[in-house]
């Protein structure tokens, strides 16, 4: 396991101390924990949908035909 050496804020180190004394674990268990949120967080965040990757093409390509999508006689012969 690596050692890290930060500065917070005295507000923050009593906020930490409390919440790792109520939760009755360590600060550098607490702080591993928030670390490990956050970046899976951020991770999720910075992640392109399908749509955003391929907006691009979405309504690119056509058929030709006007009302494919509405009309019966374009669906003869699929599904039998």
């Amino acid at each position: 396991m690596t050692t890290i050496s930060l500065k917070i804020p005295d507000d923050l180190a009593s906020r930490l101390e409390a919440t790792a004394r109520a939760q009755q674990t360590s600060r550098s268990a607490l702080f591993r924990e928030a670390l490990e949120e956050k970046l899976e967080a951020l991770a999720s965040e910075s992640r392109p949908s399908l749509l955003d990757q391929s907006a691009d093409l979405c309504g690119s390509g056509g058929s030709g035909i006007g009302d494919l999508a509405s009309n019966p006689e374009h669906l003869k012969g699929f599904g039998e």
